[in-house]
């Protein structure tokens, strides 16, 4: 955990408390006040873009009805958010906090406002469901219409409060003293007993155990999120779901990093799917889309295909066997045994494959 996230986390602890003294009615407008003085002060280039995102937006949806052309304004409105992300990932010399995050709740906005799920929310809703502090700079994704619903039910309630205190602390350790403290002797530890193994399986073992920090460390700030959320009366959406317990590639992709993948699933491979009328054509839309969010580069294409490749050899797999044996359980002892480790080899096997057979290495 770097010192900017732990900024926010403070800050975060900090704002809470005005969220309960103040009247209910300013109280996360308050902690939208702490928002921007703390991410002004770490980063005022995030602050200007995600200020600049909100405007545009509403400009966009304010036009877009004014003109009837909503098609038009919303297109105009997501190719600029695309472009500024992507923009900012070629400024390395800048810090850049929760820029990916915000730019998916506006997309979101936009093509809900699009497609005729959502009425224009204008600046201020806007303004108040991006600048929540908890959510800033690690997620989850969450949904404009959940916010607001929490936002309105929001009471005090010692019990929820104390839960969520709970699971921010926990969710603290497991990203600190599990994905930190202790990943960092099983490297060393690992490392010993690899050292005369060919570079291929080194680097397999390597890509396993960062499946697994990752894991420790996005999980564990996912849940001091949700928990500081819980603390200021919001229930949010939740983005792991015991990812380690799933049997297949495909049940895995429905627990790991949820909010971004039902993002994917509702705004690009079901309308890639019905465009196309392709489920193949939306799975390969939607992965590349995850593997861009995550990092623009020839190493991100191929881990794309990667995925949709061990997602298709899951599906072949289970029709086959249903075909061959429909009596049997799809749930047996052996599944729930070897299938997380068979996901967890082939999630980490694209790295070495790729660096090793192909010659492409992550940046």
């Amino acid at each position: 955990m770097n010192t900017n996230v732990a900024l926010l986390i403070l800050a975060s602890l900090l704002a809470t408390p005005l969220a309960w003294l103040l009247p209910r009615r300013w109280g996360l407008d308050a902690v939208v006040a702490v928002t921007a003085l703390t991410l002004a002060l770490l980063s005022p280039f995030s602050a200007l873009w995600m200020t600049a995102a909100i405007a545009s937006a509403a400009l966009a949806m304010k036009l877009g009805d004014a003109f009837s052309r909503r098609g038009l304004f919303a297109s105009l409105g997501a190719a600029g958010l695309l472009a500024a992300l992507v923009l900012s990932r070629s400024r390395v010399d800048v810090l850049w906090i929760g820029g990916a995050y915000f730019t998916l709740r506006i997309l979101h906005v936009l093509f809900d406002w699009w497609m005729g799920r959502l009425a224009a929310p204008g600046v201020a809703r806007l303004v108040r469901y991006n600048f929540f502090l908890p959510v800033l700079a690690t997620g989850p994704i969450n949904r404009i219409q959940h916010f607001e619903r929490q936002s309105e039910r929001r009471r005090w309630d010692p019990s929820a409060f104390y839960t969520g205190a709970e699971r921010a602390l926990f969710g603290l350790a497991q990203a600190t003293v599990l994905g930190v403290w202790l990943i960092s002797h099983v490297e060393r530890a690992v490392a010993g007993a690899t050292r005369e193994w060919p570079p291929f399986l080194q680097d397999w073992s390597v890509s396993v155990i960062d499946w697994i920090q990752l894991y420790l460390n996005f999980a564990g700030l996912s849940s001091v999120a949700l928990g500081l959320s819980l603390m200021m009366g919001l229930r949010l959406e939740e983005n792991f779901n015991s990812p380690w317990t799933a049997t297949n590639l495909i049940a895995f992709w429905t627990r790991w990093h949820m909010t971004l993948s039902f993002w994917c699933r509702d705004y690009v491979f079901n309308p890639v799917t019905a465009l196309t009328r392709s489920p193949l054509a939306g799975l390969a839309a939607a992965m590349l889309a995850i593997a861009l969010w995550h990092e623009i580069s020839t190493y991100y294409l191929f881990w794309a295909l990667w995925q949709v490749t061990g997602i298709v050899i899951t599906r072949g797999w289970r029709t086959w066997s249903a075909n061959r044996h429909p009596d049997l359980p799809t749930a047996t002892l052996w599944s729930r045994i070897l299938g997380p480790i068979a996901v967890l080899g082939w999630l980490s096997l694209a790295r070495p494959t790729l660096a090793h057979v192909f010659g492409i290495a992550p940046l």
